[in-house]
């Protein structure tokens, strides 16, 4: 074979792997797009309908903004082969935040809420590339330590007003209540959240997350700065948290220094659901918005249908399981 009929068949390849990769991506989203149609389809008929009442969908979506939000951030930590146990503590952190610094304006106070959560992902990311921690272990710590210092902050309680004595405005008291041409609040601000971190995922640091998450020390040998990447995607993961955590306080009007318990597991059964991969590299964010979803619906339709507390968690449980398990059959 020539030379240059080697190159040809290298090059030709180059795409063609490009492309599987890519299909794995689209095929992973139409099936998680059929699973939510199917659980929709469910949802409408075991509730005679009622599902689809707007009062219901409207309640759907304002319980599950702020894990719609966290989901996106826990997919770009997946992305790179890591997982992220304190977007719960962050959300409690940047919910007392937001509202102890109200005497400050609105304004400052998202800003102090989002620059907080920035630095707890440098904190993360630091632990994880320079200390060389897991990244289980780095963010568990990190959540324990978080959830003291929020408890610190409020004595220990909630907040219900600033430090300084600031009530939280009835606008944003107000905004889960809120919707512009039909269209709840809560959803303008997921879809800002979701184009941003599109936009973030679809650059090239975003490419080389995925590179990361597939092959780290290729992405080293290739001289591409793979810790650096990794430390700026906890650090923007975090920063997006922080925004879920003052999505939290307009949506319960006040800080919780506890808030967001279950939160990591909840983010990362949607993630796993959206078929992204727990090993890194591979998946969409949209399809993580499609299983936060799914599990949403699912959670409404048991309370719906009457399904007792004690049984929901096993029916939730069996559901993630079965689908990540067919996700699993697929890939082999």
């Amino acid at each position: 074979m020539s030379h240059d009929s080697a190159n040809g068949a290298v090059n030709s390849l180059q795409p063609a792997a490009a492309r599987r990769t890519l299909t794995t991506d689209q095929r992973d989203l139409l099936s998680v797009s059929a699973i939510l149609l199917l659980v929709v389809i469910i949802a409408t008929i075991t509730s005679g309908g009622t599902f689809l009442q707007p009062e219901n969908l409207a309640n759907v979506l304002q319980q599950n903004t702020v894990l719609i939000v966290l989901a996106m951030a826990q997919f770009i930590i997946i992305l790179t082969g890591g997982v992220d146990l304190s977007v719960g503590s962050v959300v409690a952190f940047a919910s007392v935040l937001f509202i102890g610094n109200l005497d400050h304006g609105m304004g400052a106070a998202f800003l102090i809420a989002v620059l907080a959560g920035a630095l707890i992902g440098l904190l993360n990311g630091l632990l994880v590339v320079v200390v060389r921690l897991p990244s289980f272990v780095a963010t568990l710590g990190s959540m324990q330590i978080i959830y003291s210092v929020s408890k610190l902050y409020t004595g220990g309680g909630t907040l219900h007003a600033g430090l300084g004595g600031a009530p939280i405005p009835d606008s944003f008291k107000a905004f889960f209540d809120l919707s512009l041409f039909g269209i709840p609040y809560p959803a303008y601000a997921f879809i800002l959240v979701f184009i941003i971190a599109a936009i973030y995922l679809r650059s090239s640091i975003g490419y080389f997350l995925y590179a990361i998450g597939n092959n780290a020390n290729a992405v080293r040998l290739a001289g591409i700065p793979a810790n650096r990447n990794k430390v700026l995607a906890y650090v923007f993961a975090s920063a997006i948290t922080a925004v879920g955590g003052v999505l939290f306080a307009a949506r319960v009007s006040y800080g919780d220094p506890q808030a967001g318990l279950w939160l990591p597991l909840d983010t990362i059964a949607a993630v796993s659901i959206g078929g992204a991969s727990l090993l890194g590299g591979r998946g969409t964010i949209l399809a993580t918005i499609f299983g936060v979803l799914i599990i949403a619906i699912l959670n409404n339709t048991m309370n719906l249908i009457g399904i007792s507390p004690t049984f929901q968690p096993a029916i939730k449980g069996i559901v993630i399981v079965l689908t990540v398990y067919l996700y699993s059959r697929r890939s082999s």
